[in-house]
């Protein structure tokens, strides 16, 4: 039981971080980006071929060359900004609008999954990397190693949270906010949206990137089917769960669905011997939840909160008195 904990909480860290990631790009700015998990995979590709060693007799992948995970791991941070910014290039610079944003995004991850699922060169289609060794693999037991990596994880997200509150407390998360808004009125003021919003999707993939190459260390091993599209709107619905914009809202809408919903019912002894039926109930269950939330508490479980103006423009709005001017009619102008 207590290992069954220890994962699970290492998965609701990975998907917090996925959720954090797509609060900066969705909740933040208002971008809806259905290529938010193409970073997520190419972190994790990217880490397993830099820390994982070459791959056995009849598997081919590009990689292996048995570097420190941290090296990995850095790595994959680095390759997933170069790919977002170059998504970001295409999508947000030819200015489309929020619907055609979204299909081509959308079109890009099918592509991507397409290509890398069927190309045995790059990371040997279908089946994927495999044997990428843990950095706690060397511990007594499965459980305590799981446990070191839980404490690894948990201080990453962690400190991917605070990161998050400081931007959306900075002058330019309030930026972003006035985008996601309105952003012709933002134009009009002279601010460059297009690279603000270059600057949101490249932070934003960051903590997917994290998230990726953390999955592939513990997990060790990594496949086409686990960066499908479905997992972008898993994302989205703990979002809408717990609440867009909001980064508290984002953890507990995660903790929520990943924890209760989909860990809890694998507990259930008659659904164990069913994986595809497992499958099935998690997904109702998470539609059910999404519909009433959606119905019956549209702003989440924790709303977004209006943010307190900053001390100075406080101070400046009550120091600072308009005079506005008196005007009074001249009575042998108004004579009829």
């Amino acid at each position: 039981m207590l290992n069954f904990t220890v994962v699970s909480l290492i998965y609701v860290a990975f998907e917090i971080l996925l959720v954090l990631g797509l609060n900066v790009q969705y909740g933040l700015t208002g971008i809806l980006n259905l290529s938010f998990i193409v970073p997520y995979a190419t972190a994790a590709y990217v880490t397993g071929i830099v820390s994982g060693p070459p791959g056995p007799s009849g598997v081919f992948h590009i990689g292996g060359y048995n570097l420190p995970w941290y090296v990995g791991l850095l790595a994959g941070l680095g390759s997933a900004y170069v790919i977002s910014v170059i998504i970001g290039t295409f999508t947000l610079g030819r200015r489309l609008r929020a619907s055609f944003l979204t299909v081509g995004t959308l079109v890009i991850t099918v592509v991507l999954l397409q290509v890398v699922s069927q190309d045995l060169s790059l990371f040997d289609g279908q089946l994927g990397l495999l044997q990428v060794p843990s950095p706690f693999s060397s511990n007594d037991s499965t459980t305590s190693a799981s446990f070191v990596f839980l404490l690894l994880a948990g201080s990453l997200t962690v400190v991917s949270y605070i990161l998050c509150e400081m931007l959306h407390r900075s002058p330019f998360g309030r930026m972003l906010r006035a985008i996601r808004d309105d952003e012709v009125a933002t134009n009009v003021f002279g601010y460059s949206t297009f690279w603000m919003k270059m600057k949101s999707f490249a932070f934003g993939s960051a903590f997917a990137a994290l998230a990726g190459s953390l999955t592939i260390l513990y997990v060790g091993g990594f496949a086409p089917a686990g960066w499908t599209v479905y997992e972008v709107v898993f994302a989205l619905t703990c979002l809408f769960i717990g609440g867009v914009g909001n980064n508290a809202g984002g953890a507990v809408g995660t903790f929520l669905v990943v924890l209760i919903l989909v860990q809890a019912s694998s507990l259930l002894p008659t659904l164990q011997s069913n994986p595809s039926l497992i499958t099935s109930i998690r997904a109702g269950l998470i539609g059910v939840l999404l519909i009433l939330i959606l119905r019956f508490r549209p702003q989440g479980l924790i709303p977004e909160k209006p943010l307190p103006m900053e001390p100075e423009t406080a101070s400046r709005r009550w120091r600072t008195k308009v005079k506005v001017p008196q005007f009074r009619a001249d009575p042998q102008t108004t004579k009829l």
